[in-house]
């Protein structure tokens, strides 16, 4: 099987997916015009998509790294790892908005809060960041988590942790490789998506998904994607995988626009497959108003989808915010 590798060409990463790309006028029309999204209710807050405060003391408690990976979801791709003795954390987004402007009510607003502050986790040993969009690269969390843990980025990214005082960073291309403490090796892998944090940077800086592989266990992230069959590749070369996070929502009702960037329900669990992945959580749903699909409708359909698709139960699980899951097997 080949490896889909990323093409960098005159100043710009280019996606190799054959997708059509969407221009800013793309983006305000699709603002512009697209359907309003009707709010949770009070008894959808607090019983069907509550935030429960952090169990700590679970966290903090003893697990078989050889057996298992212990999973916490803060929000949206947020997610504290426990494995193989280490702890991390992927794409750290704590801000109320996902914004150029903060301050502003402009952005995506968030309508679930985190379930913890930044100060409350314990000590990181690394992150891993998926791209630049603003509601997976958040600057006041970044400068919060600070130069102790290590960084690992796609390509391109280190001059902005720059320019916000972090140097402790490691970026890779696809499938560049690096090792943390000799015990793990992280790998930076395709998928489909953009990266854009200003008017003028689109593709500017690379984008991907991360494998974290250990002498016992398999994790992968999806970060931000499309259906893309590049997953084939990565469950081909570091797969199966004993837990991967994939994203569920802001697939939108009107699939035109957002199937460039990002994969619905039927498609997260084809890419689960894919990745030969023994346990999946859902992830990137149920926090920011990012398109129009129901707000609980991600996971709703995640039961039903992988029934249809011969899943065991809670092998492609949706979480409820701050709730910590032991992966065994």
């Amino acid at each position: 099987m080949q490896k889909t590798y990323s093409i960098f060409k005159n100043g710009k990463y280019v996606n190799p997916f054959g997708s059509t790309n969407k221009t800013f006028g793309d983006m305000v029309s699709y603002l512009w015009n697209r359907p309003k999204v009707l709010p949770l209710t009070e008894h959808e807050k607090t019983h069907v998509h509550p935030v429960l405060p952090v169990d700590f003391d679970k966290i903090a408690s003893d697990y078989d790294p050889t057996t298992t990976i212990r999973s916490t979801w803060i929000g949206h791709s947020t997610v504290l790892v426990q494995m193989e003795g280490y702890t991390f954390i992927t794409d750290p987004v704590w801000s109320k908005r996902c914004t150029p402007l903060p301050g502003f009510p402009a952005g995506p607003a968030r309508y679930r809060d985190p379930p913890c502050s930044i100060n409350d986790l314990p000590k990181l040993d690394f992150v891993i960041l998926s791209h630049n969009h603003y509601d997976h690269l958040d600057a006041d969390a970044v400068q919060q988590i600070g130069n102790t843990p290590k960084w690992f980025v796609p390509k391109g990214m280190k001059a902005w942790f720059k320019s916000v005082n972090i140097d402790n960073v490691i970026e890779l291309d696809w499938w560049e490789e690096a090792t943390f403490n000799d015990d793990l090796t992280l790998v930076c892998t395709p998928c489909q998506h953009y990266s854009q944090r200003t008017m003028t940077d689109r593709y500017a800086v690379l984008w991907g998904s991360w494998c974290v592989l250990g002498k016992h266990k398999r994790f992968h992230f999806a970060g931000d994607t499309a259906k893309c069959d590049v997953f084939n590749e990565i469950g081909h070369f570091y797969g199966p995988f004993d837990y991967s996070l994939i994203p569920i929502g802001a697939y939108d009702l009107n699939r035109e626009f957002m199937k460039t960037f990002h994969c619905n329900v039927p498609e997260a669990v084809e890419i689960h497959q894919q990745l030969k992945s023994k346990r999946s959580m859902g992830v990137h749903w149920g926090t920011y108003l990012l398109s129009t699909e129901p707000l609980l409708e991600p996971p709703t359909l995640l039961k039903s989808e992988s029934a249809q698709a011969g899943l065991k139960e809670d092998e492609f699980f949706a979480s409820k915010i701050g709730v910590t899951t032991d992966i065994i097997g």
